[in-house]
């Protein structure tokens, strides 16, 4: 990973007046971290002559392993060892029981939009002639793959338009499972299907202004209409939206005029 500074959990290393850096210095090329590795599973035919596909997996998630030390700019070099506090306090930070939003930054390239990661970390000290001036830190992530800034797509279906485009903009080939609210402008039987998935997202007995919001990978349906017995109406096949190789744009149509909010992170197949 080349960056000099990360955001995690909504705070920057530089608030702690840290940087990113190396107490190694390389020489040549260097091989970036691995991304979205895929295991196939293969069985052969035609007496060994071709394997076949028949089971794909991805078994290894994101890790890489870098170093942060305290910024010369920031501290003078009487103070750049690091102290206990210190350490405490960046391990509060970085060490967690979950994983949080990770974001680096490009010291050449600042303008270039590096891809999120969920992510929870290691420390370990780097130490000079017993004394901490630096921090190694393993950083493991709960995904193959990282994501881009969240997108939110509102859709209008009205009477004269009940059929609506959706760019899907995952690298990765499938269906995504988004959150999504769906505000009924009428009353009866809404209906949301797509044409790439083939889904069809059904809730019998809706009320006009109903609320109608679902979770996402969690599939947790709820309804702002205390008196909709949604567990009973609904046909428990939840909304996605999805892309081919050669197609990203879905076709979604409702069978009653509303408002749908479509909310995801899209997968970016980048490396750390």
């Amino acid at each position: 990973m080349y960056a000099y500074d990360f955001e995690y959990d909504g705070k920057q290393l530089s608030e702690f007046g840290f940087m990113v850096c190396s107490f190694d210095v390389p020489s040549g090329a260097e091989t970036a971290e691995k991304g979205s590795e895929i295991t196939l599973s293969s069985e052969p035919i035609r007496n060994g002559m071709k394997v076949i596909v028949c089971g794909v997996s991805y078994d290894d998630m994101l890790t890489t392993t870098f170093q942060i030390c305290k910024d010369p700019t920031v501290f003078d070099p009487d103070h750049m060892e690091i102290t206990v506090e210190e350490f405490r306090s960046l391990s509060r930070w970085l060490n967690r029981k979950e994983f949080c939003w990770f974001h680096s930054y490009d010291w050449d390239e600042p303008e270039r939009v590096k891809p999120w990661f969920r992510a929870t970390f290691t420390l370990s000290r780097v130490q000079i002639a017993q004394r901490t001036y630096g921090i190694e830190l393993e950083m493991i992530t709960d995904s193959p793959f990282g994501y881009g800034d969240e997108i939110v797509k509102k859709l209008a279906f009205t009477n004269a338009n009940l059929s609506l485009p959706f760019a899907d903009q995952n690298d990765e080939i499938g269906d995504t499972y988004p959150e999504v609210k769906v505000t009924c402008g009428a009353s009866g039987d809404l209906v949301l299907t797509d044409d790439v998935t083939g889904c069809s997202f059904e809730v019998a007995n809706c009320s006009s202004g109903e609320v109608i919001t679902l979770s996402g990978d969690t599939m947790i349906i709820e309804s702002s209409d205390d008196e909709h017995d949604i567990a009973n109406d609904f046909n428990y096949q939840f909304f996605c939206f999805g892309n081919t190789i050669n197609n990203r744009t879905n076709i979604i149509t409702a069978s009653m005029p509303c408002n749908v909010e479509i909310k995801y992170r899209p997968i970016w197949k980048d490396t750390l």
